[in-house]
């Protein structure tokens, strides 16, 4: 007959997650209030940007304009466009401001299927997430839309008048600003990884080379049809995942020290 387990042999971290575990409808209503209160921090980020609209507006036209040839510029197709083109820049800037909020409710939601001392890392994921996702795009406006728009804006021949739709413009590079932001979390993600103990630094690097591949291909799902955006969201890319190899290598969870405590 096996003795029963000694309490001292029960993981209390495991015994921890147990305490959390929830059901499917739980999990559900869990869902369901972290969407509310990321609806209502928008709302509420949307009425704050809401008279900053046609600053955001022209703020982003800056990148383009140096840039056009004599007698080029922007042009509005309808008379709605102006109006609602100021509606969507000051729903983007809301999602900015927005975001500490966003992040925080994300991590909320997973909270109850981690450790506590991965719970503890709230403060750092939420300021990092925001700050990154920022950095990306910020990164995105000032390098990379005028050079885009310099290589793209050159290719105006006499007789074209190089005339962009506002709408058309500001769409295009607020999906280009989303996507850098989104890539630049990317050594955040793998730090989480590797201290879930889900990927290795040894991994990272067996994978370099199809993730070189697999940056340009991202790359071009996610920037306009040419090279300068493509490859100018590709190198950051790169670098971004030599850093999440250090990250993982530096703070990620130590295999041969779980196997000497593994009984």
């Amino acid at each position: 007959m096996s003795a029963a387990p000694d309490a001292t042999d029960v993981d209390p971290e495991k015994t921890e997650v147990e305490e959390y575990r929830m059901t499917l409808l739980e999990h559900l209503w869990e869902l369901r209030t972290r969407l509310i209160r990321s609806l209502l921090a928008m709302v509420v980020s949307f009425s704050v940007m809401l008279p900053f609209g046609g600053d955001i507006s022209r703020t982003l036209r800056s990148a383009a304009e140096p840039h056009f040839p004599e007698g080029g510029g922007f042009a509005a197709l309808s008379t709605l466009e102006v109006f609602v083109t100021n509606l969507k820049m000051s729903l983007f800037a809301a999602f900015f401001l927005a975001l500490p909020v966003l992040f925080y409710q994300g991590w909320s939601f997973v909270a109850p299927g981690l450790y506590r001392s991965e719970r503890r890392l709230v403060v750092p994921f939420v300021l990092f997430s925001s700050l990154f996702f920022t950095a990306g795009a910020s990164f995105g406006f000032t390098f990379i839309v005028p050079l885009a728009m310099e290589f793209l804006l050159a290719f105006s021949t006499e007789g074209i008048e190089a005339n962009i739709s506002i709408a058309s413009y500001l769409g295009d590079v607020t999906k280009l600003l989303l996507a850098f932001g989104a890539v630049f979390e990317l050594p955040l993600a793998i730090f989480f990884l590797a201290r879930a103990g889900i990927v290795t630094a040894d991994a990272l690097v067996a994978f370099r080379k199809y993730a070189v591949l697999l940056t340009f291909v991202v790359a071009a799902v996610l920037t306009p049809p040419d090279p300068v955006t493509q490859v100018g969201l590709a190198l950051p890319l790169i670098i971004l995942y030599e850093i999440g190899v250090v990250t993982a290598r530096v703070w990620g969870k130590k295999r041969g020290v779980e196997a000497e405590h593994t009984p």
